[in-house]
This record gives C-alpha cells, sequence and structure tokens, in this order.
C-alpha cells in the first residue's frame, strides 16, 4: 500500500476493515496464473469503436475472456473463501464458490454477465460477491489487453486522442460512477472513469454522461467539506451523480470507488441516484 493512501485511511479509519479485505482480494488476483489474452484485433474492431461497441462486446475485436476469465474468477473465489474474512463476506464468498464448482458452464456464464453479454444462471443470487470478485480477476487477465487498447486509442496516426466520447465505458460498456477533472487553467480536461474494468477515457468538459444533458444550470456540484480534491456532480435531469477528484497523481487514492463511499452516502442523502456501475453495495 502507498504511502498516500495509507493517509488517506488513517484519516477515514472507517475503511480500514474495506482496505483489509480489499488488499486480501488483490493478492489473490495477483497470484492468478492465467495466461494473458491475445492482443485484439485493434483495426478490424475500429468501425466498431466508431459507431460506439465497447471492445468487449465487439466479435471483431475477438477479446475472449470465456476460458480465461472463467480460470481467473475460480482461481480468486477459491483464495476468497479459504481467506480470513468478515463472517457474512467469508459466507457469500463460500456460496460463490460452490455454485461455480457445478460446471464450466457455470462459470463462463459468470463471466458473460460481468461483461453484460448474457444472463448469470444460478450466480446472479450471488451478483454482489460475484462483481467484486469478478472483476478484480478480470481487470488482472485484461492488464495487457487495457494498456494496448489505451495506447491504439491514443495513437497519433489515428489523431493523437480517443474519440470514444460516450457515456459508457469504451471496454466494459459500464456507466461510470467517477470523474476526473485535470490540466491547466487554458487546456483543461475531464475523464470518466469506469469502477468495473478500471478504464478511464476524456469526456466533454460539461454535460451528464448519463442521460446527456448539458443545460449548465442543471447540473450541479457539492463540495466535500474538508476535503478540497473531491466533490459529487450532479445532473437534475436524470438524478445521476459522479463522484470527482479535482487534481492529478493520486489516482489510485481517488479513483478506486472504495475510498470515497461516503460520498456515495451523501449522495443518497440528498436523493441522488448511484447510476455509475460500482463493486461496492451501499
Amino acid at each position: 500500500m502507498d504511502e498516500a493512501l495509507k493517509r488517506w485511511i488513517a484519516a477515514h479509519p472507517y475503511l480500514e476493515g474495506l482496505a483489509r479485505f480489499q488488499a486480501t482480494v488483490m493478492a489473490a488476483a495477483a497470484a492468478d496464473p492465467s495466461p494473458a489474452l491475445p492482443v485484439p484485433r485493434f483495426e478490424a474492431y475500429a468501425a466498431d469503436h466508431a459507431s460506439g461497441v465497447p471492445l468487449l462486446h465487439s466479435e471483431a475485436a475477438r477479446v475472449d475472456l470465456s476460458t480465461a476469465g472463467a480460470e481467473a474468477l475460480q482461481h480468486i473465489v477459491e483464495r476468497a473463501a479459504a481467506a480470513q474474512l468478515p463472517r457474512q463476506l467469508h459466507a457469500e464468498a463460500r456460496a460463490l464458490r460452490e455454485v461455480l464448482h457445478r460446471s464450466s458452464d457455470e462459470r463462463r456464464r459468470a463471466v458473460a454477465f460481468l461483461i453484460g453479454q448474457d444472463a448469470a444462471g444460478e450466480v446472479a443470487n450471488q451478483a454482489g460477491m460475484l462483481r467484486f470478485l469478478g472483476w478484480t480477476a478480470l481487470r488482472q487477465v485484461l492488464a495487457p489487453t487495457l494498456a494496448a487498447y489505451a495506447a491504439w486509442r491514443g495513437d497519433e496516426e489515428r489523431g493523437g486522442e480517443d474519440r470514444w466520447m460516450h457515456g459508457e465505458c469504451p471496454t466494459c460498456g459500464a456507466l461510470p460512477p467517477l470523474n476526473q477533472l485535470g490540466g491547466p487553467e487554458d487546456a483543461p480536461w475531464r475523464k470518466l472513469a469506469c469502477g468495473c474494468c478500471g478504464t478511464s477515457w476524456k469526456f466533454r468538459r460539461s454535460g451528464c454522461p448519463f442521460c446527456g444533458n448539458d443545460a449548465l444550470d442543471r447540473l450541479a456540484a457539492l463540495e466535500i467539506e474538508g476535503e478540497p480534491r473531491l466533490r459529487i456532480d450532479s445532473c437534475e435531469s436524470c438524478q445521476g451523480y459522479l463522484k470527482t477528484y479535482m487534481g492529478q497523481g493520486e489516482e489510485r487514492v481517488f479513483l478506486a470507488d472504495w475510498t470515497s463511499l461516503h460520498l456515495d452516502v451523501l449522495a443518497r442523502e440528498r436523493g441522488l441516484k448511484r447510476v455509475g456501475r460500482s463493486l461496492y453495495d451501499l
């Protein structure tokens, strides 16, 4: 754990238990022996990208997670079920392990459920734990693919800047729970951040990624007392909100989603809806 994250947790001690759970699961994911995926067929995928089809939903890209993803999922669930976890989390991990043990088809359906391509069968009863453990595992498997995809989207030969500009994640298609503002005053930028696969992508400076509203008088920002780098951006048209990190260099802390769950509580108290896909249930 880096020093910035340690300081943040020390200032927010209610996160200590979640931080330990997070560390346990991350260690299990890092120990995964699953092989790397082949590099996607980006040129074949280019037309889908231009029309707004996320990478993992494109048949042309041929990113096949059915085997490596299922193996990584089973590995991390096994490790979590055997770890020293709080009672409720341990029970949920064991229940998920029991379902995944039933068949390879159940494991493949679970992976398809994670990327929004299929129903999850019986494993849907453990959807919360499945999303958390599953996406932690898939991020590990997808890491080289995500790096290659980010480089391709920013390739100078293609214009030097990602032209995705949709509200959904360009990798997995999930709606974002997080937002980042940065850059100099004369060239500010905005990025959305996926809570599932961890992809970040540029978006227009103002506007709601959920409903498309761009009327400034219907967009609001709630400052967080004592936390100048964080705020809640919301839309009066759809009541959706984004947790926003204002700055650069500490993305590991402020774009981790679990480190700012108190903002989700504040937003809910104000009648806002968590439209973005999160791996953490309130």
